[in-house]
């Protein structure tokens, strides 16, 4: 897509006319500078949350073309769990007219196994300071292919990130990490709360229950199972903790994403 197209093509969504007419040349060149930078995804958002543009590192996480998926919202292209949390974000953005940064999100890959990324994303305003949409990065916190993008500053707590990643499913302490990372007890909460926001065991918990929701939806498992197969104690403390994060039981949620 050439920038003449692309810039013709994007004067059609009503929202962003105005940012784009007038950026259009800073917005193509930040394009390019993201596609230089490994492993960081760019994209930009219409005041109607509809993707306008990514950069080339985008495209694999959805593997769609730049045109295929132009016009796009996110319940087009996510799970209803993740595509609601997108959209909370971006009304924040577009209410109080401030940046959102360091949002910690979880994926799960197609063997089941959680990936976190760290999103910033940032209102778009016309001459008006109205805005118009917003702008974001997305950059993966992971091993794999990804290990240049871990925190090198906390490998401590990269080691015990990548346990929970893999063993959430099944019993986990605080002592086991611990062990793992070689932190104290003290250390190791520090460093969840710095990075996360929230201590090991709410990170467990959140991993858990957002694995959980994906189950409710793709599966018609009896809710004991979704909880054994979670991590979680028993029927009861699942509901409880699943409602104390997500304001509803699981059984709600369930039934209201249309899922019975």
């Amino acid at each position: 897509m050439t920038s003449h197209d692309f810039g013709k093509t994007v004067s059609s969504i009503q929202n962003a006319t105005n940012w784009f007419e007038r950026n259009q040349c800073n917005a193509l060149l930040l394009n390019s500078l993201f596609d230089d930078l490994p492993g960081l995804s760019f994209f930009v958002k219409d005041r109607e949350h509809r993707l306008i543009m990514v950069n080339a590192s985008f495209l694999p996480r959805l593997g769609l073309s730049q045109e295929e998926l132009f016009g796009k919202t996110d319940f087009d292209l996510f799970p209803a769990r993740l595509a609601e949390h997108f959209r909370r974000d971006d009304r924040e953005i577009f209410e109080t007219k401030k940046p959102k940064l360091n949002i910690l999100e979880l994926v799960f890959n197609s063997q089941g196994l959680p990936d976190w990324y760290l999103t910033n994303k940032y209102p778009l305003f016309n001459d008006r300071k109205d805005v118009v949409g917003l702008m974001g990065t997305v950059r993966p916190y992971g091993d794999g292919e990804n290990k240049e993008l871990k925190w090198e500053r906390d490998d401590e707590i990269g080691r015990a990130v990548n346990h929970i990643r893999n063993n959430f499913r099944g019993e986990i302490s605080i002592s086991d990490l611990v062990e793992i990372s070689g932190l104290s007890h003290r250390k190791l909460h520090r460093g969840f709360v710095e990075l996360f926001g929230i201590a090991p065991m709410q990170f467990i918990t959140r991993t858990r229950i957002e694995a959980a929701c994906d189950d409710l939806l793709s599966s018609a498992n009896k809710l004991s199972v979704i909880a054994k197969e979670n991590g979680f104690y028993d029927q009861s403390s699942f509901t409880q903790l699943f409602r104390r994060q997500m304001k509803i039981t699981p059984l709600k949620y369930r039934k209201q994403k249309g899922f019975i």
